[in-house]
């Protein structure tokens, strides 16, 4: 970028300025100062200008206790227009200053008594803002702000600021050729006043130019959807960022890099290059558990981060518990047209399930053998939340069997329906604050390939807040509410139950329902949850924690009472998240006791 140099002006007395307050390296130059055996004291000066004037001190660095007094003579000589220049940058123009050393506890020491006199103050401010982008939103904001208001005291770091902000902006823009044809502060010391004059010229405005990618994913008809730096499109610096995390979010390369070659510029266009690494073509996810009712759980997944040149992905999973359940299935994801924002899915899932019970001295067995196929789309808002619609074929085979005599129930439905989730935190792994929330809403009828018309909705939500003592409290709460309609019936999987440990701790999952002839719990059509947790730590890893929990799924709105359970539990801090031990009891029996053991993120 060209910068024309700052102009002298004739006047009754005028200065142009260039010096600045305390740069980074008068800072680093500070700290040698105050690490030296050579002390230095500030008398007579204001903290602030103090601070300036030791920052502007030439460096310590060679003068030692043993230092002969002609150098140190040589030293004081030196420092004086740097004196100046410190005092200057920070309004006072007519500061007069004594230096002086003299021997203290065997080594040098300086003492400085300033004068500082009456400072500068901005009389007036002449900022211009020409050429092409002018006009642009960024220009105008700036020039908005100038760096003084009349009469505020001349401080010339807010000068060179905002002459590095209208740089930056047009460095980011593309406004290379944007030059100061004047920049200058006209400084009177007598009147005590000064003027900026400040000309910029913005120049022509630069474009992209040819966008090479180097990688070896996908084919080059489906790039094309990731590519969002185009030839011909205005340059924006911007651009390349969220260009790169783009690249970088899409899962397909561990590593992405992007640059502009402005050695092969021509006709005012910039050639990108984009380099990328390939990542890991699988993952893989695993979660154990374990609860006093169920025994361990166990999950796992494989990820396949792309399936072929179109950049397909999919994703299986598995979920086991040694009581007999039993979910597996996969998701094949086709990333569309925006595809940071929007993909299509196929879900398949299969679960069986068995539970056998001895009802009133009579041996009971119940089956479930439960298919989906699902199609969705998905988009993510530019506020980060996840959007579905989806179209769900259904069907569950259950089977009760009573001292050996079988009775089946079949269900069929086609649902259709939509989902929303968010989850904002400050760690995916530990955060410290944040929340977690998810909605669905799905439905089905008669008359669609359908055995039953009904309508369900559930919202779940969490939240979680640390305090500056480092304790936690973390709330989670559910709510589900269905609608049948007369001639239907209720799916056995579809009806609500709670009870476990990611629901009502002190009971045994899925525990809490509705109970049918037999004493067995089913499915019902409502649900509320409610949770509250308290953590406080021990020790840098290990925390306490107290929670109580309360919950209930019924079929009458007008008739349902809410069971609580209560306990105590332990979380370990692991390099793959929170480890959590928890006991928990039910209000109304204290002698039944229930253990969890959890591994992961708290949303």
């Amino acid at each position: 970028m060209k910068l024309k140099p700052e102009y002298r002006l004739g006047a009754v007395i005028l200065t142009t300025l260039v010096m600045s307050t305390a740069s980074p390296a008068a800072e680093n130059d500070k700290k040698e100062a105050e690490e030296s055996p050579v002390k230095v004291s500030i008398q007579g000066a204001e903290p602030s200008l103090a601070d300036n004037l030791r920052a502007y001190l030439p460096s310590l660095r060679n003068l030692k206790c043993e230092s002969p007094a002609e150098r140190i003579e040589r030293y004081i000589v030196s420092a004086q227009p740097k004196l100046t220049k410190g005092a200057e940058a920070m309004g006072y123009f007519a500061a007069k200053f004594e230096m002086n050393s003299a021997r203290q506890s065997n080594c040098w020491a300086f003492n400085i008594v300033v004068e500082p006199g009456p400072t500068v103050t901005v009389a007036k401010s002449n900022i211009r803002i020409t050429g092409e982008g002018a006009k642009l939103e960024d220009f105008v904001q700036i020039a908005s702000n100038p760096p003084y208001v009349t009469d505020e005291v001349l401080v010339t770091q807010k000068y060179e600021d905002f002459k590095t902000s209208l740089t930056r902006a047009a460095s980011r823009l593309g406004y290379f050729d944007a030059e100061f044809v004047e920049r200058e502060i006209q400084v009177n010391i007598d009147a005590g006043q000064a003027v900026v004059n400040l000309h910029f010229e913005t120049g022509k405005r630069y474009q992209f130019g040819q966008v090479d990618v180097e990688q070896d994913v996908l084919a080059s008809k489906y790039l094309k959807r990731y590519l969002r730096v185009e030839a011909g499109k205005d340059y924006d610096s911007d651009e390349l960022l969220r260009q790169q995390r783009l690249l970088e979010n899409s899962g397909y390369y561990s590593d992405v890099q992007i640059s502009s070659n402005y050695q092969n510029v021509e006709n005012n266009r910039v050639p990108v290059e984009i380099k990328t690494l390939r990542n890991k073509r699988y993952a893989y996810t695993g979660k154990l558990a374990y609860a006093s009712d169920d025994g361990f759980t166990i999950e796992g997944g494989m990820n396949a981060r792309w399936v072929n040149d179109k950049g397909h992905k999919l994703d299986t999973a598995l979920l086991y518990t040694q009581s007999g359940y039993l979910k597996t299935g996969f998701k094949y994801i086709v990333p569309l047209w925006e595809p940071e924002h929007e993909y299509a899915g196929v879900d398949v899932s299969w679960i069986k399930s068995k539970d056998s019970i001895d009802f009133e001295g009579i041996p009971l067995a119940t089956y479930l053998d439960q298919r989906k196929l699902e199609f969705n789309y998905n988009r993510r808002t530019e506020s980060d939340w996840q959007q579905t619609a989806f179209i769900s074929f259904f069907e569950e085979k259950f089977r009760l069997v009573i001292d050996g005599e079988s009775i089946p129930d079949n269900t069929q439905l086609t649902l259709l329906g939509v989902r929303a989730s968010k989850t904002k935190a400050t760690d995916p792994l530990y955060p410290e604050r944040g929340w977690r929330f998810s909605g669905e809403l799905k439905g089905a009828h008669k008359s669609v390939l359908s055995d039953d018309t009904l309508m369900q909705t559930r919202l779940d939500a969490k939240y979680l807040h640390t305090f500056d003592n480092q304790a936690k409290v973390i709330a989670r709460g559910a709510l589900g509410a269905t609608w049948v309609d007369q001639d239907s019936l209720m799916p056995q999987s579809l009806g609500f139950t709670t009870g476990g440990q990611d629901s009502v701790r002190g009971f045994d999952s899925n525990a809490l329902g509705e109970l049918d002839e037999y004493g067995e719990v089913t499915g019902a059509k409502n649900l509320i949850v409610t949770s509250l947790e308290y953590e406080y730590p021990v020790t840098e890893k290990v925390s306490a924690a107290v929670f109580a929990d309360a919950g209930s799924a019924f079929n009458d709105w007008g008739d349902y009472k809410l069971n609580v359970g209560a306990g105590v539990g332990v979380r370990y801090k692991s390099p793959l998240g929170p480890v959590r031990l928890d006991l928990a009891v039910p209000k109304d029996d204290t002698k039944d006791l229930h253990f969890y053991f959890s591994l992961g993120p708290d949303l």
